[in-house]
């Protein structure tokens, strides 16, 4: 696997993106909406050992 990374376009509304963000800060504080998207993918095609992420407790 390759461990080089491009910068990849996202479309969405920015309502939409700026609620992610809010809820990837509350779920981890440490986190950042690029390192949950590569996560989401990562499980989403099976990759082994890849989880869902975490959502923000409601």
């Amino acid at each position: 696997m390759s461990t080089e990374t491009s910068l990849r376009r996202f479309r969405t509304t920015d309502d939409l993106w700026k609620r992610f963000d809010e809820a990837v800060r509350q779920a981890d504080p440490e986190a950042d909406r690029s390192k949950v998207l590569r996560n989401f993918i990562r499980w989403y095609i099976g990759e082994p050992g890849a989880k869902l992420p975490e959502r923000p407790c409601d």
